[in-house]
């Protein structure tokens, strides 16, 4: 029987999966929770790990939006109670799955990375290959990630130490539209998303992050949606 954990802060994608997962007779649903607002609603998500921890669930399903932003706030945290599991494997689902994020979790831990848009079939697939200790990634993701291992693996080393040097107050001194990059950067889009989004070209995406790089001290994508994710939640 896999044991599944669940964080998710879509109230109706949640009853569809339940509803739909406990028609498989190897799959069982420990526990859920939804999160609508991560900082008013902390102390639940701490009572969720430890819970987990007790509960030791084989695969813990996550939203990545909610990953991104607690991370943006406290990855240490996440690393150490992914330390206090060592024997659960985590499946990050959302919309779209950037290659330098996906690297980014891998290195961190994670087996399984899956695509709302692909269905339920896709998903309970995905769910039984994770536990059985294999990596699930698309084709395409896999192809984009390997790319990307061979061009940057030894610059990206350092993806998931500390994150200390990442502030909110450098976001003062970017522009109105590196700001706008910043934001469609934290939504895991591509330089081509962007530039379609924002009416420019993919070499002005380029040219706005090298300067956004170099302007805020951040070294890759991942910590540009850490930073902006940790500015926007504690802005709002």
């Amino acid at each position: 029987m896999i044991k599944l954990a669940v964080i998710t802060h879509d109230e109706k994608y949640l009853q569809h999966l339940i509803n739909r997962l406990n028609r498989e007779k190897d799959i069982n649903i420990l526990s859920t929770i939804i999160i609508k607002d991560l900082e008013s609603e902390a102390k639940q998500v701490l009572a969720f790990m430890k819970q987990m921890i007790e509960q030791r669930p084989d695969i813990f399903l996550l939203e990545q939006a909610i990953l991104r932003d607690v991370a943006s706030l406290d990855l240490g945290r996440i690393l150490d109670y992914k330390d206090k599991m060592p024997t659960m494997k985590t499946i990050i689902f959302g919309i779209r799955f950037n290659e330098e994020n996906v690297i980014a979790m891998l290195q961190g831990g994670v087996q399984g990375f899956f695509r709302i848009e692909l269905g339920d079939e896709q998903l309970i697939k995905c769910i039984r290959v994770v536990a059985r200790g294999e990596i699930w990634l698309e084709a395409e993701v896999t192809t984009r990630v390997f790319e990307e291992v061979f061009k940057e693996f030894s610059k990206r080393r350092d993806l998931l130490k500390s994150l200390t040097h990442l502030t909110s107050a450098k976001m003062d001194i970017l522009s109105t539209r590196e700001m706008e990059i910043m934001e469609l950067i934290s939504h895991s889009m591509t330089n081509e998303e962007i530039a379609d989004k924002l009416f420019i070209s993919s070499k002005t995406v380029k040219t706005h992050l090298r300067n956004i790089f170099v302007k805020a001290g951040i070294r890759n994508r991942v910590e540009a949606a850490l930073v902006y994710t940790r500015h926007a939640l504690i802005s709002h």
